[in-house]
């Protein structure tokens, strides 16, 4: 007889509950959002799919906050549900919060569009495909992404109070998207570092992610 490889405990540190999704709370620092109408969409898959994985989620207190799935704990609490599954984790610090957000919604896999088109186009008539959106594009390396908003710094000719010498820097973006998402790092940072300037914790911040 073949003896089956499936384990008969869940993996160490795995740890899946139904709670009343009362107990249930946004992460408040999620960086993600969602336009009106993906909300929609959203929200017709559950109704059509229903609810097949838990939101990543850690304790705080006696609520649970969401590090992998804001936008559908939004979604299920619009649609009424009482209770909700939740894979309960346990960072150690706020890093390990970003690490279990990041890795919740990592692109780690992308579509081959002529093998998506085989796979999709036989049933086009019974999927609803425009409830659906896909990613066919690489994936941005994130610390790809924080160089972009390094600064350009050049030492000027002025000096402060003490005597120091201070630098000024010009940033140019390419969108008002990108200013927005620099905004808003700006204000996280500042934050974190409230007693520092924006220019230190921010080189402090993008020098150690570039290691």
């Amino acid at each position: 007889m073949k003896k089956s490889t499936t384990p008969e405990t869940p993996a160490e540190g795995l740890e899946i509950r139904r709670v009343p999704i009362s107990q249930v709370e946004p992460w408040e620092k999620n960086p993600r959002n969602i336009r009106t109408a993906d909300m929609e969409r959203l929200k017709k898959q559950i109704l059509k799919l229903g609810v097949y994985k838990p939101l990543v989620c850690y304790p705080d207190g006696d609520k649970y906050i969401v590090l992998g799935g804001n936008m559908r704990i939004r979604a299920l609490k619009t649609l009424g549900l009482k209770d909700v599954d939740i894979s309960v984790v346990h960072p150690k610090d706020e890093a390990a919060k970003i690490e279990y957000a990041l890795s919740d919604n990592d692109r780690a896999g992308f579509y081959e569009e002529d093998k998506l088109a085989e796979l999709v186009f036989p049933h086009a008539q019974e999927i609803e495909l425009g409830e659906f959106h896909v990613d066919l594009a690489s994936s941005v390396d994130l610390s790809k992404f924080v160089e972009r908003y390094t600064p350009d710094m050049t030492p000027s000719r002025q000096s402060s109070g003490d005597n120091e010498e201070t630098y000024h820097f010009d940033i140019v973006f390419e969108s008002k998207d990108l200013c927005s998402e620099f905004l808003a790092l700006v204000k996280a940072v500042k934050a974190k570092f409230p007693d520092v300037t924006i220019g230190r914790a921010l080189t402090e911040i993008i020098d150690e992610a570039l290691k």
